[in-house]
């Protein structure tokens, strides 16, 4: 499977499907929500507080910024320049606009690009974000792209959906296998990164509220009206039914597995 952009619901494919078609129904299931997938200011807030000895103004990309929500938080709370990047024109409209209204267009810096050809230089970037999105290209293929984009003693900080603890029911094993089989535990996320030349400086879970208050919640209360108005349509009712599936699998076992944000620091 793979996306063009960043995740709007999940890391899923409709295998029947076309790709285009999945993303379109994701978009207007999506239509007006803070957040494209899960998330809090309060996790990018304390992800942030662990770059350590950042210059005052740095330079950030973000990428896979999707409508931006985490874009805006680095924005308020740095005094850099931020690129934000995604390949979805509709996203990225939705954050021109919040970035006019909080008159931060001197400061953010919006680019429609794909994150497997970013168009920037070597050692361009002091920090390099992404949450809930490297795995469009891999998270250990982002980890060996984006380095050289990251100044020495510069920092990635990502965010993938990873295992908590061992031996997970096999209701839950069969649903990532089939659907993300490249799910890993933290021990081997931070061990790809240490081959790759990153120093792991810290990792902690997204709390339960970042997916069930700011996201499942708000996206539950959109699946009946997205429903009934695709009524009609059964790739649209199969988008619906998966995205049901998926916060049902959360409530069950989410002890077992959730997404990790990882801060690495580049060694030379």
């Amino acid at each position: 499977m793979s996306y063009p952009a960043s995740e709007p619901a999940s890391v899923f494919q409709v295998e029947t499907m076309e790709e285009k078609r999945f993303i379109e129904l994701l978009v207007e299931l999506h239509e007006g929500l803070p957040r494209l997938g899960p998330g809090n200011d309060e996790s990018t807030l304390r992800a942030l507080s662990l770059c350590e000895g950042l210059p005052s103004e740095p330079e950030i990309l973000d990428v896979g910024c999707g409508t931006g929500a985490q874009t805006l938080v680095l924005a308020s709370n740095t005094v850099g320049h931020i690129t934000a990047v995604d390949l979805i024109p509709d996203f990225l409209a939705r954050l021109d606009k919040d970035v006019v209204h909080l008159g931060l267009e001197e400061r953010v810096e919006i680019r429609q690009a794909d994150m497997n050809e970013l168009p920037f230089p070597r050692s361009r970037f002091d920090l390099v974000w992404s949450e809930g999105a490297i795995y469009i290209m891999g998270f250990d293929n982002g980890l060996s792209e984006w380095r050289p984009l990251v100044k020495p003693g510069g920092y990635l900080v990502v965010s993938e959906v990873s295992w908590f603890k061992p031996n997970p029911p096999q209701e839950v094993q069969d649903f990532w296998n089939e659907n993300y089989p490249a799910i890993r535990t933290v021990d081997e996320n931070l061990a790809a990164a240490r081959e790759r030349g990153w120093l792991p400086v810290g990792h902690f879970h997204l709390p339960k509220e970042g997916w069930v208050q700011e996201y499942y919640g708000r996206l539950e209360k959109q699946l009946p009206a997205f429903r009934q108005t695709q009524a009609d349509d059964p790739e649209a009712q199969e988008v619906a039914d998966l995205t049901e599936l998926e916060m049902s699998m959360f409530s069950r076992y989410s002890d077992f597995y959730g997404y990790e944000f990882y801060i690495f620091r580049r060694t030379d």
